[in-house]
């Protein structure tokens, strides 16, 4: 049952203000998702009070909850939904911009993703990427320039780098036939490429070492892996927010060179002395 259907049976037995918020909840699902309680208070006319005992009125601990439930029917509305959600918020205004309300968001997902890291984990992937005879980097759709990036600048520490090409309708292909040293290393987010998903299980069945980067735990591909590396994706821009995936990544690669054995930092130099004498590029 959604949020909708759930206000408008508890509609009947509400007193009057909540039965007010209660309305206006259900008239405007995605201002519900997007403001916060004090901005949508003021929208219905009532105090932050009344939107709180509205929240437990309905079995919510807390509004965050409770608005949290608005954000993910608006997620799983698709892109067009969250489109329109961001147009609304441009002509209605609010306390908060919608450029702060994507910012904010963004920040948020990077606190959680260090929230969720330990120490340990990243050294216990940095070594086995640093060992691995091949690592092989799959994104598929929007995510091929995020396994793009982690190649271009990832070999800069490591050799083994090997891009999976968006040429290949099927990702298993370039990988051939894998070690068990070899790491394959997804890249999803919600919807996820049908592409990405088989690609991980051919990794699994060859014996490779798997890693998915992706969105939630309960990612396809996070079912999988041997390893998950979670960033979170939630913002009410149209489109899901990569910001925080990008950290992850860049936290990853500076793993790999701070715990290394000194030859990743002399191949960034050795790189960075070919940059100079090519005169390919302008340092400002």
């Amino acid at each position: 049952m959604n949020l909708t259907q759930t206000l408008r049976n508890a509609l009947p037995d509400l007193p009057k203000k909540l039965a007010i918020a209660a309305r206006y909840a259900m008239d405007h699902p995605d201002r519900m998702a997007l403001d916060s309680m004090r901005g949508t208070a003021a929208a219905v006319g009532v105090t932050s009070t009344t939107m709180l005992r509205l929240a437990r009125q309905l079995g919510f601990d807390s509004y965050e909850d409770f608005r949290a439930g608005f954000q993910n029917e608006l997620l799983q509305g698709g892109f067009g939904a969250r489109a329109g959600a961001l147009l609304q918020g441009v002509s209605e205004g609010g306390e908060e911009t919608n450029a702060d309300k994507i910012l904010l968001a963004a920040e948020e997902n990077i606190r959680l993703v260090r929230a969720g890291l330990t120490p340990e984990d990243l050294d216990r992937l940095a070594d086995l990427m640093r060992r691995a005879p091949n690592v092989f980097l799959v994104g598929s759709g929007s995510l091929f320039w995020l396994a793009s990036m982690m190649k271009n600048t990832g070999s800069l520490v490591l050799s083994n780098l090997r891009l999976v090409g968006a040429e290949y309708a099927v990702a298993a292909e370039p990988m051939g036939v894998l070690q068990e040293d070899d790491i394959v290393i997804c890249f999803g987010l919600n919807p996820i490429a049908q592409r990405t998903v088989e690609a991980m299980k051919y990794a699994r069945r060859h014996g490779a070492f798997t890693v998915a980067i992706t969105d939630r735990p309960s990612s396809p591909i996070a079912e999988d892996a041997d390893f998950t590396l979670c960033a979170d994706a939630q913002s009410p821009h149209y489109y899901p927010s990569v910001v925080a995936m990008v950290a992850l990544v860049e936290v990853l690669l500076a793993s790999i060179v701070m715990d290394g054995d000194g030859s990743e930092i002399a191949r960034v130099e050795e790189f960075e002395r070919l940059r100079k004498r090519s005169s390919a590029y302008l340092e400002y």
